[in-house]
């Protein structure tokens, strides 16, 4: 089952102090407290109070919309009178108009009907779209329970792959926008052992509002760690494109950040502003093992803008496969958009794991796993295995301490198709619509034959789509 990692919201206000001297001097500014991030960020332990205000936070049913959040954009512009006239007439706090979006957010009282509200929007003339601002959902279920484990990478043929290309380089750029990655080490954080000499670079918080994304919860770290965690370094696990760089970016946020006080959650119009943001700091690759349970034209925009900008997108189908394969945005875009891939989930016979939508949007498949079957019979249940952060230790406040975990899940076949991406992007085929074509058109075909909903177009064969390029090897 999907798991939501986002509870509530804050609009963040900006608010610019002006000290007027006049001839005399200033008076000292004292520096603003440290939030309780900063804090462990210095070296500081979780204080008992917040540890059991997350205990209390976990246990919570997670929100499928953020209360009193509105997503409009408006034909005349962000700053536009009718929508400020409007929004009044519907009991408005405040419209905001974030950085890098093309969209507006109008905050209600917290108990407004904010679907009969963005209804109410949608249906006046020069509203392009108003839409309640939905909570993200993390594509994935863990299992608490060394490349001998990872069968996925071995059943794809990793191995003949990397005959052909050996990782790709640094100068791919990879963006994760998830739950934050085991970077850094600094304060109470450490840097999974297994990312020991990656590149990071522009990573971006867009919980918290700054440029240190740590994962509290560990899905972020798992993901990359299939994309490019470090590979023949006699340590630990394999990644699939492993000299890539890193753009850690944090869009999903989970119970330790609500307790803490983060000044954001991660909704829909969060995203499309940190897609946008992959984009414009040179991500050619961008992970996104999240979704919505609703339509978000915001992101929708914000993924074209960045196919524009030469930036391929892989997204997770969604995981309610056993539940009817309801839609899941923006994978159900995909169809319509060259440059973006939803990707579903095969287990070890490279059959439709049971959770993974089966849907026309889904284009292409690859290893998801499924924790309750041994079908490779190594004595575990057929996850996707990669380090991350410890799980018992991190719903203790304790993020210093790794193990390797199966997950499964669409987040989890998702940054194989990312991995795929990077290593063909390497190789020369730059444009993301030829980057779908080649991943879609040398996919092992499973199944019925030819295109389906459970599968896509079939599962990716690495090594087939880097040949059929014109390299041969």
């Amino acid at each position: 089952m999907s798991v939501i990692r986002a509870t509530r919201v804050l609009i963040a206000v900006s608010v610019a102090l002006v000290v007027a001297t006049w001839g005399a001097r200033a008076p000292h500014a004292q520096a603003p407290p440290l939030t309780l991030k900063q804090q462990l960020l210095a070296g500081g332990a979780m204080p008992l109070p917040v540890a059991a205000a997350h205990t209390q936070l976990a246990a919570l049913p997670r929100p499928r919309l953020a209360p009193g959040r509105l997503i409009v954009k408006t034909v005349d512009g962000a700053g536009s009178a009718a929508l400020q006239s409007l929004a009044a007439r519907l009991g408005a706090r405040s419209i905001s108009y974030p950085a890098n979006a093309d969209f507006s957010i109008v905050s209600l009282p917290a108990d407004a009907d904010v679907v009969a509200a963005a209804a109410e929007l949608a249906a006046q003339p020069g509203v392009v779209y108003a839409t309640p601002d939905p909570v993200a959902i993390l594509a994935y279920v863990p299992n608490d329970p060394y490349y001998q484990y990872q069968w996925g990478l071995q059943r794809i043929g990793m191995e003949r792959a990397w005959d052909i290309n050996p990782g790709a380089n640094a100068e791919m750029i990879v963006a994760i926008l998830d739950s934050g990655m085991a970077y850094l080490d600094q304060g109470a954080y450490r840097q999974a052992p297994d990312l020991a000499g990656a590149t990071f670079v522009s990573p971006h918080d867009f919980i918290w509002d700054d440029d240190t994304p740590v994962d509290l919860d560990g899905h972020g770290t798992h993901v990359a760690g299939t994309i490019g965690e470090r590979t023949g370094n006699g340590v630990g696990a394999a990644g699939i494109a492993f000299n890539v760089a890193f753009m850690p970016i944090k869009v999903v946020s989970g119970p330790w950040d609500e307790a803490m006080g983060a000044p954001n959650v991660g909704t829909a119009s969060l995203l499309a502003i940190a897609i946008r943001y992959a984009a414009d700091h040179g991500a050619k690759v961008i992970n996104l093992s999240l979704g919505f349970d609703e339509d978000v034209p915001p992101v929708k925009d914000a993924i074209l803008y960045a196919i524009d900008k030469g930036a391929f997108v892989a997204v997770a189908a969604g995981n309610s496969g056993d539940a009817g394969s309801p839609p899941f945005y923006p994978a159900a875009y995909a169809p319509s958009v060259d440059g973006l891939v939803a990707v579903g989930a095969v287990d070890f016979d490279f059959n439709r794991a049971y959770y993974s939508n089966s849907n026309d949007y889904v284009e292409i498949a690859a290893p998801g796993g499924d924790i309750t079957a041994d079908l490779n019979h190594d004595g575990y249940g057929d996850g996707i295995l990669q380090q991350t952060i410890d799980q018992q230790l991190a719903s203790e406040g304790i993020f210093d301490q790794f193990g390797y975990l199966f997950f499964q899940g669409t987040s989890m076949s998702t940054p194989h198709v990312a991995g795929l991406a990077a290593l063909l992007m390497n190789q020369g085929v730059t444009d993301p619509k030829a980057v779908e074509w080649a991943i879609e058109h040398f996919a092992t075909d499973v199944g019925v034959p030819g295109r389906d909903n459970d599968t896509g177009f079939g599962v990716i064969n690495p090594r087939n789509t880097l040949r059929g390029l014109g390299v041969s090897r």
